[in-house]
């Protein structure tokens, strides 16, 4: 088991780091006594009638007591704590997945053809759990981890014990505070790399293994043989409640919710408080932390967790919910303060997790209990796996209670299931072993180089991959996309032409499945020969750009002293590690085809929409005396300045019409006008207008709104409508700005406005449906929703419905106009 010690560190094991040369040489011979004690360990623990106590505890005292120096002890603890995480954590005891070679998983996939009845029954033991009424299990110390904890109970040190238990919530502070962001070079903004989902587990069950070991030793005084009564208890908890914890729960729990981590720390905080005694537990300190614990728990379930707002994940969720179920059923853990809790869980306030805020401000805690809702951080992060679910909710197979009643009553019962292990049928093969021990080579050369090369090696790799990706994507993927979409646009026009040849007069809705069908077989050979042609031209360009980028960063950020061995290889791991990002991103976002069909399906609907193919860029008419986009774009924003600074003071209708008329004509007559600028010209004509209604409505005629309507009826805009600035009028930022001026003549006029935006079809009736639904889930002032009522009744006045649907969304705006001008909100009372 001890195959792997802790190396030798540059920073902090060198001679400056002791007091004294004595102090430096004891700490080797200390070093090697711990190394021998956990030798004796390794080879006799399973021998019958073997004792830890007998053998071992004499050893252990007289190493820990060979010099005492503080600065020894510190030592001491550093090395129990760092071999701790390389024995259990590190050397892949928690963190490796079974091994399942080729072989393996083709005799797997043979079973099911023996006898597929018998291997359907099996399977169903597998997920299915069966009942049992037995007692929740607590924390437990298995493998390597029960001989740091016999070392922890036999040493008899309090000295020791002190600079341990300062380690070890050290490192569970610097490792509560790592940073997990989203990854640049996936499609969402939740989406994170493998790499970041390894990271993220290694360190949540490091935490979890620091926070239990840390809580044996915290709770090491006050262990108790015997039952404890009623009387000791008070007694206890009187002398005891004025003593503060060295681990700061209440900041961790704090930090948490409000910077959206709940995720990382709350199960490695259940695992220190499942260490605790019933009487810590039931200490005014530990009281509070519990209750917010409760009350998570239930605003949790409380949350809709498929609601497009949720800023928690439902993985998230399900790692919260079952790591607290855990802790409530344990044992030690004060059920009689539930019913307490349960009635304040039914006040109005703690409905959601919204509303806990309120709450912990009402109850004068420093807790700002809004569970992730203020921040899109790690709990909304799609960085949860199966494996982390295994690791750390064993029981996670059975069904997650719920507090019933008046929440004594948890009905939680533990379940016997069969756990699937994997059948390693034959050793690994030549290619993975040598993987293999590339790994461990690089691991045994960063041990001997100082923290800052591994982390500049990490950085170094992971902005050169996101480089390489923003340049497949900018440069290679762009004109790919290009050509692919002019070679169908060929195949449209002559399949389009043929069989109009048959068929004559409007297009139909058969007709267009009928020539979409057609496409199909075309759509799919195109969308193969594009991704091929890309993945060829990635592997011939990026692997240069990657190699270039890498040792030019390596030779920037290194130590002017690093030896040139060390630059070599660090440059070796970094591009390694780049490509590895690089080809995974490639894997999932190319390999698929996935993007091309959606092309060329958006391609489709364009043509039936115009009844023409969409020209390319370099059909368009160019004017060279049309004014640059960039120029519009300083324009426009220095007349919205002018009006945030000014109210538009100096704004004539003139100025107004100058600078909307050298809109059009970079939307219309600028053959080099890319999808960027385009879009944030798009964007930024819909906020002057904005602006105009809001500061100057006098301005806001008819003859300037006709000329914002021939501009964004554009063809170039209209076929990008689904990232088109109209889906978001009235989104929450745009209502605020409507509000600045308080002018109430300005909310028809606006209304009329979105009426003629209606009837030209540039805004749709179900995106403006949507966006008056999705305000009613903020809270606004009454008299603002009496406003927006008369605002949507101008615009649906008069609005003539072609079809059902289109009848059914001028009804549900109506009922919304009704809503907002009878909606009141009755003033929160207190608890």
């Amino acid at each position: 088991m001890g195959e792997v010690n802790v190396s030798f560190q540059i920073d902090t094991d060198n001679r400056e780091n002791f007091s004294s040369a004595i102090a430096f040489h004891t700490f080797k011979k200390q070093r090697d006594a711990f190394y021998d004690i956990l030798r004796i360990w390794e080879e006799n623990h399973l021998v019958p009638g073997w004792v830890f106590q007998i053998a071992l505890g004499g050893k252990i005292r007289n190493m820990l007591t060979m010099h005492n120096d503080c600065t020894n002890y510190y030592h001491i603890a550093r090395l129990f704590k760092s071999q701790l995480l390389i024995s259990c954590i590190q050397n892949g005891r928690q963190v490796t997945d079974d091994i399942v070679d080729d072989e393996s998983l083709n005799f797997l996939k043979a079973l099911k053809h023996v006898n597929p009845e018998k291997l359907t029954q099996l399977s169903k033991r597998f997920v299915t759990p069966l009942p049992s009424q037995s007692q929740n299990i607590g924390p437990s110390f298995p493998g390597i981890q029960e001989f740091f904890k016999d070392f922890i109970l036999h040493a008899f040190n309090p000295i020791f014990y002190t600079h341990l238990e300062n380690c070890f919530v050290h490192e569970i502070i610097e490792l509560n505070d790592t940073q997990f962001a989203n990854s640049e070079i996936e499609e969402s903004e939740t989406m994170v790399d493998d790499q970041t989902q390894q990271t993220f587990l290694t360190c949540l069950t490091s935490l979890r293994l620091l926070a239990k070991v840390l809580g044996l030793l915290v709770s090491l005084p006050y262990r108790s043989e015997s039952n404890t009564t009623k009387e000791i208890i008070m007694t206890q908890i009187e002398i005891r409640s004025k003593i503060l914890p060295s681990l700061n729960l209440q900041a961790c729990l704090q930090s948490a919710v409000v910077e959206g981590k709940l995720s990382l720390t709350i199960p490695w905080i259940v695992k220190y408080l499942a260490m605790m005694d019933i009487v810590s537990l039931r200490l005014p300190y530990y009281k509070q932390i519990l209750e917010l614990l409760y009350y998570i728990y239930h605003a949790i379930n409380q949350t809709d967790l498929s609601a497009p707002d949720c800023l928690i994940s439902q993985q998230a969720a399900v790692l919260l919910k079952s790591s607290l179920c855990w802790l409530f059923e344990l044992p030690n853990f004060p059920k009689d303060f539930y019913i307490a809790w349960q009635k304040t869980c039914k006040v109005k306030e703690l409905k959601n997790l919204k509303q806990m805020e309120k709450f912990s401000e009402k109850k004068k805690n420093s807790h700002s209990t809004d569970c992730a809702i203020l921040k899109n951080n790690l709990d909304k992060l799609d960085i949860i796996t199966d494996r982390t679910m295994r690791m750390c909710c064993p029981r996670m197979e059975s069904t997650l209670p719920v507090f019933h009643g008046n929440g004594t009553n948890l009905n939680i019962n533990s379940n016997k299931h069969i756990t699937p292990v994997t059948s390693q049928l034959r050793k690994l093969g030549g290619a993975t072993r040598a993987k293999h021990l590339e790994l461990q080579l690089e691991e045994a050369f960063f041990h001997g180089q100082p923290a800052s090369t591994r982390k500049t090696v990490d950085f170094v790799s992971e902005r050169v991959a996101s480089t390489c990706v923003k340049h497949i994507c900018n440069t290679l993927l762009a004109s790919s996309r290009e050509a692919n979409l002019n070679s169908f646009r060929k195949i449209l026009k002559r399949k389009h032409i043929k069989k109009n040849s048959d068929e004559q007069g409007e297009l139909s809705k058969n007709y267009f499945n009928e020539f979409k069908a057609s496409l199909l077989s075309d759509i799919n050979i195109l969308a193969n020969d594009a991704s091929r042609d890309l993945k060829d031209q990635c592997e011939k360009t990026i692997l240069t750009i990657c190699e270039t980028r890498v040792v030019t960063s390596i030779e920037s950020l290194l130590a002017e002293d690093s030896l040139t061995p060390v630059k070599e290889m660090c440059t070796k791991i970094a591009i390694r590690m780049a490509m590895e990002r690089i080809n995974q991103w490639i894997q999932s976002h190319i390999a698929g085809d996935s993007l091309f069909i959606k092309d060329m399906e958006l391609e489709i609907n364009r043509f039936f929409r115009n009844n023409s193919p969409v020209h390319s860029k370099q059909e368009k008419l160019h004017n060279a005396n049309a004014p640059s986009p960039t120029v519009v774009m300083d324009e426009l924003r220095g007349l919205i300045w002018h009006m945030l600074d000014n109210n538009g003071t100096n704004l004539t209708i003139s100025i107004v019409l100058d600078i909307l008329d050298k809109l059009y004509q970079a939307f219309n007559q600028r053959n080099d006008l890319l999808p960027g600028p385009q879009k944030v010209l798009y964007y930024l004509s819909t906020d002057f207008a904005l602006f105009l209604v809001t500061y100057r409505t006098d301005l806001f005629t008819r003859e300037i709104q006709d000329e914002l309507i021939k501009i964004w009826s554009s063809d170039s805009l209209r076929n990008d409508e689904g990232d088109s600035p109209m889906h978001r009028l009235l989104c929450s930022r745009n209502i605020i700005l409507l509000m600045q001026q308080e002018n109430n003549e300005m909310w028809p006029i606006f209304g009329k406005f979105l009426k003629r935006l209606l009837e030209t079809k540039i805004l749709d009736g179900d995106s403006l449906s949507n966006q008056c639904v999705a305000l009613f889930r903020q809270d606004w002032p009454v008299s603002l929703l009496k406003l927006l009522s008369k605002c949507l009744s101008e615009a649906i006045d008069g609005y003539k419905a072609n079809d059902e649907a289109t009848e059914k969304v001028k009804y549900l705006l109506g009922w919304i106009a009704e809503t907002y001008h009878e909606i009141e909100f009755c003033d929160d009372y207190d608890l």
